[in-house]
């Protein structure tokens, strides 16, 4: 794989990432029920381990 594709896989991952962190951050302010905020916690859980 050449160096640009490369780059560019990582510049639609790193959006992603970012996109991800914008929508449960955005989701931490709103006002919910304590069960949708639990599930919140999961999803980012197995969304920070799907990084390593």
């Amino acid at each position: 794989m050449n160096d640009s594709k490369v780059s560019a896989d990582k510049n639609a991952e790193k959006t992603v990432d970012e996109r991800i962190a914008s929508l449960v951050e955005k989701m931490r302010k709103e006002a919910v029920p304590e069960r949708l905020l639990e599930l919140a916690r999961e999803l980012q859980k197995a969304l920070d381990e799907r990084k390593r």
